[in-house]
């Protein structure tokens, strides 16, 4: 049987999903969805064959779910070989960590106990007594950045508990720290997980006019230095989570058009961010009388920003780092989607970091099992590492902070002074940088 094409002009309704050559309805599927009908309606309108194979780690029940199934789609011809390398993974992954022992263990509640107990307690303690001080925003921001590492990221990715309701919840945390947990599905597990530093399709290689990350965005003068400044700009991160959180709520986009589905859910994340608003703006300026006062709240976007974008920035950003253009035909070992998760991200450090980053520090095995709670992720390492050796798939582990920052800022440095990067992997790119 021939491998998955897509046709180029294949089209999905608004409010269908496909998967593999199978097309449901979303809302039916939804309902039948035993993880909570969020991711459904998230994908609606997409293909979502990936998503299953990464988040389930196994082929998907269409017998089970005959009653939401619409159609075949004559466009799309599928073989369960496009994916036999990530099923074999997966396979030895059970060995190591059934999929019934994957989610969070009782220790990480008391982790998430803490860091919310605190962050509400300096919260109520900073209203109550008026101090609106600097340094007391700057320890909120760091609290801030714990959360969207270790809580709503996992929650967001379904990957707590078994239960869909504890990780909504908790993925709500996300609004509490002044972002959406919706608009941040349809950015990161939808596109990003999908399509991780594919040129057209991922939001996060798409940089901005003073960042070039993506090898089709144009060289400008100022990019030579970029390597230097980048660093800094990254303070400027945390402002841009709280503004662009509305902006895309309202607009129901980021990079693409959000599903139809998530219309509803969009409210409520309106209303969240209402409430951080009248927490950090207008309450403090009420409290104290002056305006002044917003002036010592920046702390907190800037640490709890910085520390959030720093570690995502090295994880897909260093030396031979792969760019990709999805060439919807994984008809060869460097276009599965194996490969491409595995070449498209780095490891640093171990397990202490773990703890405290909840795991983003271990990102190849992240994007391979988002829904493995990141407790377990030194324990799953090796035995990827391991199968990465074995198919000779680059998997790129460095050991310190120290050694990953200098990958990344060569990195950085490559794609601001060559209009075609020497130092990364450009697959099915090249034709359109000569072009």
């Amino acid at each position: 049987m021939p491998s998955r094409e897509m046709a180029p002009n294949s089209e999905i309704h608004p409010e269908s999903i496909r998967v593999e050559d199978k097309v449901y309805s979303a809302k039916k599927l939804a309902d039948l969805h035993p993880g909570g009908p969020l991711f459904i309606k998230a994908f609606s309108g997409r293909d979502a064959s990936q998503a299953f194979l990464t988040y389930h780690r196994r082929q998907f029940p269409h017998q089970r779910v005959k009653e939401a199934f619409e159609s075949t789609d004559e466009t799309v011809t599928y073989s369960t070989d496009d994916h036999a390398d990530f099923i074999d993974l997966c396979e030895r992954i059970e060995k190591v960590l059934p999929r019934n022992k994957s989610f969070a263990p009782w220790h990480y509640y008391v982790k998430v106990a803490f860091i919310m107990g605190s962050v509400f307690s300096l919260e109520a303690y900073m209203h109550y007594t008026k101090s609106y001080n600097w340094q007391l925003f700057a320890v909120m921001g760091w609290f801030y950045a714990l959360i969207g590492l270790n809580i709503q990221h996992d929650a967001n990715h379904g990957a707590i508990s078994r239960n869909p309701v504890i990780n909504r919840v908790l993925g709500a945390s996300q609004n509490w720290i002044g972002g959406s947990a919706i608009a941040w599905i349809h950015q990161h597990v939808v596109q990003h997980h999908i399509h991780t530093n594919d040129v057209h399709l991922d939001p996060d290689i798409a940089g901005s006019i003073y960042i070039r990350l993506n090898p089709l965005k144009p060289l400008l003068k100022y990019h030579v230095v970029q390597h230097i400044y980048f660093f800094f700009l990254l303070a400027l991160y945390g402002f841009s989570i709280v503004i662009q959180s509305l902006e895309n709520v309202v607009s129901g986009a980021h990079h693409t058009p959000m599903s139809p589905l998530l219309k509803p859910h969009r409210v409520f994340e309106t209303f969240m961010w209402s409430l951080f608003f009248l927490r950090w703006v207008i309450t403090p300026v009420y409290q104290t009388g002056t305006f002044l006062t917003l002036l010592h709240s920046l702390p907190m976007y800037m640490v709890g920003g910085y520390y959030l974008a720093f570690f995502f920035s090295i994880s897909h950003n260093f030396k031979g780092v792969h760019i990709l253009e999805d060439t919807t035909r994984p008809s060869n070992k460097e276009s599965s989607f194996l490969y491409k998760q595995v070449v498209s991200s780095s490891n640093v450090g171990g397990p202490f970091l773990c703890f405290m980053n909840g795991g983003l520090n271990y990102q190849i095995e992240h994007h391979l099992f988002p829904r493995i709670s990141h407790t377990h992720y030194p324990k799953i390492a090796p035995t990827v590492k391991a199968f990465c050796l074995e198919k000779n798939i680059p998997y790129v582990h460095f050991p310190t902070i120290g050694e990953n920052i200098r990958s990344c800022t060569q990195h950085l440095w490559d794609m601001g002074s060559n209009e075609t990067p020497k130092n990364a992997t450009i697959q099915a790119a090249k034709t359109l940088l000569v072009n």
